[in-house]
């Protein structure tokens, strides 16, 4: 295809620059899929430099190559290695991170087992396993959490 013949005569320095402008779109988008192609950019800068007289055909043969690859490599490595997200499974759950705390029972309805718990001053909506009992006063173990609502169990 004569009219890929431009890229022979190109600096591999164009290939650093396409790859910094799918960068920079890769960070407007956040998809995590565009960094990959940038890598593939930038490895084609590098071939281009050790071989100058590659065809433009070749060029964007192996670019797509090394895209595809990239791509399915890089998602496989970040499922298989996880991005990090795993270690802040409670951001922004601050009810999950009561688990294990004592509160005391400000209050108690016997008939829909649940009232309300304090911890450290602040008042949570509780609630209490079928056929438990609490006094008011008295403390009890935050057992689970469902949203902003507490299970608790006596101490």
């Amino acid at each position: 295809m004569p009219f890929l013949d431009f890229l022979v005569d190109l600096s591999p320095w164009w290939w650093v620059a396409a790859a910094f402008v799918i960068g920079a779109a890769e960070m407007v988008t956040g998809t995590a899929v565009l960094i990959w192609i940038a890598l593939a950019a930038l490895i084609m800068a590098v071939v281009h430099a050790l071989v100058p007289g590659l065809s433009g055909e070749m060029q964007i043969t192996l670019f797509a190559a090394l895209s595809v690859g990239l791509t399915f490599a890089g998602r496989w490595a970040v499922q298989r290695y996880g991005d990090g997200a795993a270690a802040h499974d409670t951001l922004n759950q601050r009810s999950n991170h009561l688990i294990g705390r004592t509160a005391t029972v400000l209050d108690f309805h016997p008939a829909s087992h649940s009232g309300a718990v304090t911890i450290e001053g602040m008042r949570w909506r509780a609630e209490w396993d079928a056929g438990a009992t609490a006094e008011i006063g008295s403390t009890v173990r935050v057992s689970a959490a469902e949203g902003m609502v507490l299970k608790v169990e006596p101490v």
